[in-house]
C-alpha cells in the first residue's frame, strides 16, 4: 500500500484534481490575478459592447499607447517598492522634466535632441538627491518623496512661470505618435518601391485601417523598455541586489551588499523613469506645461499594487506591473464610456490600491477563509463600480435641485444672492432635465446599492448557497443596467459575479490541494 504522502503518477490524477494543481500553481504568481481580471475584463467588454469588437488589434493597441507613458513611470515605481521604499514624487518630477524640455527646446534655442538629453539628466539629478537622502541620510522615502512632490512640482511651475510652451518640434513625435511605417505606406502609394519593399508596403496599405494605423513609437518604447528592464532585473547582481534588499535590508548588508549605493541607483532609475514618461507623454502632446502628470504618482503605485508587487519589498515583478497598467486602464476606460465623471475615478482608483493590498496580504496568509473574504470583497467593490455611474449621476440631479430650491427660498425671502448662489439657479428647461435623470436612475441605483450592500454583508459571513444565489443576482443586475442605457457597466458586475462564485469554493478547494502532490 503507497503511502499517502507519495505522489500521484499524473495519469491516475482526475482531471478535476489535474484543474486544481493547476491553479495552485497559476495563483503562486504574483501577476496572476491582474491577467486573469484583464481577461475576464476584456471578454466582458467585449460582449456589453458588441459594437466596438475589443480584441480587434487597434483598439488593444490603442490601449497600449494610452498606457506607454504612465507604463513607464510605474516601471521605475516597481523597483522603488521592491527595495521596499517609494515614490510619491514621480508625477511631479515628470511635470517638470516635461516643462523645462519644452522649455529649453522652446525658448533657449537647444535642438530637440539636447533637450530631450537634458530632460533626462534632470530627472537623474532628481533621483540622485532623493536616493542620497534616503540611503545615506537614513530619511524614510516617504518623507523625502513626500517633500519632492510639492518641490518638484513648485520648480517646475516657477521656471516656466506656469506658461504652456508653443507647439513642440517634430523630434518630439518620435516618442509618441510617430507611426513607424507610415513612411514606408507612403512611398509604396507614390510608386517609389521595388521588390520585397514593394510587397511589404502593399502589405501594410491592404492592412491599415485594421492593423498598422494605430502602431505608434510610444507603444514600442513601452514594450521594449519592459523587455530590457525585465532582462536587467532577472540576469544582473543589481536585479538580485534590489530583491535581496527588500527582502532583508539589515540581512543583505551582512551579505555584503553596499545597500546604500544600490538604494541610490534604484531611486535615480525610478527618477529617470519618470523623464522618460515624460517624453513619451510629450510625443502625443501639442505642448508642454509643467502641470503635467497631476496624481500620477497615485497610478503609478496602483499599477504596481495590481500586478502584484508586495509594498512591504522583496516580491513581485515587472511583467505584474505591465498587466497591472493594462488593467488599470481597461477599467478606467470602462468608467469613461460609462460617463462617470473623473473626480469619481479618483476615488475609484484609491479604492484599487486598498483591494490590491489586501490581496498582497491575503497572499501572504494563505488562509482560505481570507482569501473567501478577499473574493467576496472584490465582488462588494466590482458592484460598487456599477453602482457609481447611476448613483453619481441620481445624486447630482438631486443636488442640483436641492441647490436650486435653497437659492429660490433665499430669494423670496428678500436676501441678495452672492454669484455662486445665483448659478445654482435653474432654467426651467434644466429643471426638469435634472428632475427627468433623478427619476430615470433612481430605481436603478437602489437596486445596485442593495446589491453593494449584502455583498459587503457577506464579505464576513455566508453560506455556500447564499453566495451562489448572491452571484446570480449580479447577472440579472445586468438587465436593469442595459435597460437604463450604462451596459459598459456590466463587465465590472461579470467580473464581481466570478469573483463571488470563486469564493463558495476556495474551502474545498483548498482542502482538495492539500491532499494532493503535483507532480512535475
Amino acid at each position: 500500500m503507497a503511502d499517502a504522502s507519495t505522489p500521484l503518477p499524473k495519469s491516475k490524477i482526475a482531471p478535476q484534481d489535474q484543474f486544481i494543481i493547476w491553479m495552485v500553481r497559476f495563483f503562486r504568481a504574483e501577476w496572476s490575478g491582474a491577467l486573469l481580471a484583464i481577461i475576464v475584463l476584456g471578454i466582458a467588454i467585449e460582449i456589453a459592447t458588441p459594437n466596438t469588437l475589443f480584441f480587434r488589434p487597434s483598439n488593444l493597441m490603442t490601449i497600449m499607447n494610452n498606457s506607454a507613458a504612465i507604463g513607464i513611470v510605474a516601471a521605475g515605481m516597481t523597483l522603488v517598492i521592491l527595495t521596499a521604499g517609494i515614490d510619491l514624487s514621480v508625477g511631479s518630477v515628470m511635470g517638470m522634466t516635461a516643462a523645462l524640455t519644452g522649455y529649453v527646446a522652446s525658448f533657449w534655442g537647444f535642438p530637440p535632441y539636447l533637450a530631450i538629453m537634458t530632460g533626462l539628466a534632470i530627472g537623474m539629478a532628481v533621483g540622485a538627491f532623493n536616493g542620497t537622502l534616503v540611503a545615506y541620510f537614513g530619511m524614510p522615502a516617504f518623507i523625502v518623496t513626500l517633500a519632492g512632490l510639492s518641490i518638484w512640482r513648485g520648480s517646475g511651475h516657477l521656471a516656466t512661470s506656469a506658461q504652456a510652451t508653443p507647439k513642440l518640434p517634430e523630434t518630439f513625435d518620435t516618442f509618441g505618435r510617430y507611426n513607424p511605417f507610415s513612411a514606408l505606406r507612403d512611398a509604396y502609394k507614390e510608386g517609389e518601391l521595388t521588390g520585397f519593399s514593394q510587397t511589404l508596403g502593399a502589405f501594410i496599405d491592404d492592412n491599415w485601417l485594421n492593423f498598422f494605423r494605430t502602431f505608434q513609437m510610444s507603444m514600442l518604447i513601452f514594450i521594449g523598455f519592459f523587455i530590457i528592464l525585465a532582462i536587467l532585473i532577472a540576469n544582473t547582481r543589481y536585479g538580485r541586489y534590489v530583491y535581496a534588499i527588500g527582502s532583508n535590508e539589515p540581512g543583505a548588508r551582512q551579505a555584503g551588499i553596499n545597500t546604500k549605493l544600490y538604494t541610490l541607483i534604484t531611486y535615480m532609475i525610478c527618477s529617470f523613469c519618470a523623464a522618460l514618461g515624460a517624453l513619451l507623454f510629450l510625443g502625443r502632446a501639442p505642448y508642454a506645461k509643467s502641470d503635467y502628470g497631476q496624481m500620477w504618482e497615485l497610478d503609478a503605485i496602483a499599477a504596481v499594487v495590481i500586478g502584484g508587487t508586495s509594498l512591504f519589498g522583496g516580491r513581485g515583478s515587472l511583467w505584474g506591473t505591465f498587466m497591472g497598467v493594462i488593467l488599470l486602464k481597461l477599467i478606467n476606460n470602462g468608467l469613461t464610456l460609462a460617463q462617470l465623471n473623473t473626480f469619481w475615478q479618483m476615488v475609484v482608483t484609491g479604492g484599487i490600491i486598498l483591494v490590491a493590498v489586501g490581496i498582497d496580504i491575503v497572499r501572504q496568509s494563505k488562509d482560505p477563509r481570507a482569501v473567501r473574504k478577499l473574493l467576496a470583497g472584490v465582488g462588494a467593490f466590482m458592484a460598487f463600480l456599477s453602482l457609481m455611474t447611476p448613483a453619481s449621476i441620481w445624486l447630482s440631479a438631486k443636488i442640483g435641485i436641492i441647490e436650486h430650491n435653497a437659492s429660490v427660498a433665499l430669494r423670496e425671502i428678500g436676501t441678495s444672492l452672492a454669484p455662486g448662489q445665483n448659478s445654482r439657479l435653474l432654467s426651467p428647461a434644466d429643471l426638469d432635465a435634472y428632475q427627468a435623470a433623478a427619476s430615470s436612475t433612481a430605481f436603478g441605483s437602489l437596486l445596485l446599492a442593495i446589491l453593494t450592500i449584502v455583498a459587503g454583508v457577506m464579505i464576513f459571513r455566508t453560506t455556500k448557497t447564499a453566495t451562489l444565489i448572491l452571484a446570480a443576482g449580479f447577472v440579472l443586475m445586468i438587465v436593469p443596467v442595459v435597460v437604463m442605457g450604462y451596459q459598459i457597466t456590466a463587465p465590472f458586475l461579470i467580473l464581481g459575479a466570478v469573483a463571488i462564485a470563486a469564493s463558495a469554493f476556495v474551502g474545498m478547494i483548498f482542502d482538495r490541494a492539500r491532499t494532493l502532490q503535483p507532480t512535475g
